[in-house]
């Protein structure tokens, strides 16, 4: 099972709009199943997938011991399955803090399902946790969704550091795959800057393929669905399905 994080220290950058299109797409090409885990206590992609149940075991029950892998895994279609989240991540930090071996319990967790799917899609929390730090460890692949705003460049600056002090701390090495930008706008000169900026300070992990701010995006998880069930011939469709073809000519996929 190949793991790949979606990650920003920033939220509302389009993390989890990114999961659901991309895995949609990813799910269609291979043969096998794809795992999404939800690790913000936002829970955005778990409600934007299902209906919400604070009662259901979750990822939250992972992290606590009570559930293994299984136990708290959901079908969302035919090759796409679910690890949920919910607002009871929200007291997860403090139970976590004292325990041996924090950072690695996801990856233990994870290793009794990791035969059953090709890849695994994590929508990581906006911030600096142990369960970020969870999420980072078992993962082979980070994107990095950005905004072309005017700090995009130091936010991603941030992020490399964090990521230094992460593989530093741990023994591991943890660096940036690839980033592309999101709800851009190309009528908008300060976008347009930004996406050159973040292009010359990352050549080629920089992605040229932009997601646009696309009003039908907005919509789709309302419906449950990716913007491929949804709107198909939106221009949220056409950039996702360019930004995965080119993912894939760089061996992202």
């Amino acid at each position: 099972m190949k793991t790949i994080s979606l990650f920003n220290l920033k939220g509302g950058c389009g993390k989890t709009t990114s999961v659901i299109n991309l895995g949609y797409l990813l799910g269609q090409k291979i043969k096998g199943k794809v795992l999404y885990i939800d690790c913000d206590m936002q829970s955005n992609l778990t409600n934007s997938l299902m209906e919400y149940d604070l009662d259901r075991p979750c990822i939250y029950h992972l992290f606590t011991d009570e559930k293994e892998a299984r136990d708290v895994i959901y079908q969302v279609s035919d090759n796409i399955d679910i690890i949920p989240s919910s607002l009871l991540m929200a007291t997860i930090e403090p139970r976590l803090a004292g325990m041996y071996g924090r950072e690695f319990i996801l990856k233990r967790k994870l290793e009794a399902v990791a035969d059953d799917y090709e890849y695994c899609i994590i929508d990581c929390s906006p911030s600096f946790s142990i369960v970020t730090t969870n999420a980072l460890v078992v993962t082979d692949d980070i994107f990095i969704p950005v905004q072309t705003e005017y700090y995009a460049v130091d936010g991603v600056h941030l992020l490399e550091e964090t990521l230094e002090y992460i593989s530093k701390s741990l023994g591991i090495d943890k660096d940036i795959t690839l980033l592309f930008a999101t709800l851009h706008d190309v009528r908008n000169n300060i976008n347009n800057l930004q996406y050159d900026n973040l292009k010359a300070s990352f050549g080629e992990k920089f992605m040229d393929t932009y997601i646009r701010k696309n009003i039908a995006l907005v919509e789709s998880p309302i419906f449950k669905q990716s913007i491929f069930e949804y709107k198909p011939r939106s221009n949220g469709a056409e950039d996702y399905l360019n930004l995965f073809k080119e993912i894939e000519s760089k061996g992202g996929f």
